[in-house]
């Protein structure tokens, strides 16, 4: 909500771009690894790895911009929002460990 009524409102050119599409898809991908890892840890299993990461945003992208406009005509796949799930996910992926301490 903030991005939308405070920030928006208030920019122009290739930030507006960037705030209006894009960042939602870096919070995106920040908050698949944040909810995987997640469950990863009320399972007792390992950390999720980089590479593990990359492989799990890759196809979440790729079913989101691939197959979801197939079957919802307002949907519309675009290639950079891969890009955009895969830093929000690894720019989380270092502060994992500080944000999912075990108790």
């Amino acid at each position: 909500m903030l991005n939308r009524f405070v920030f928006l409102p208030r920019t122009k050119g290739w930030v507006r771009v960037v705030l209006s599409g894009y960042w939602a898809d870096v919070l995106a991908g920040a908050l698949m690894v944040l909810l995987l890892c997640g469950g990863l840890l009320m399972l007792r299993r390992p950390p999720l790895s980089p590479l593990a990461a990359t492989v799990f945003l890759l196809l979440c992208g790729l079913f989101w911009e691939g197959i979801t406009p197939l079957y919802l005509p307002r949907s519309v796949g675009d290639p950079l929002d891969l890009l955009a799930y895969w830093l929000g996910g690894m720019a989380l992926l270092p502060w994992l460990p500080h944000l999912l301490l075990r108790r």
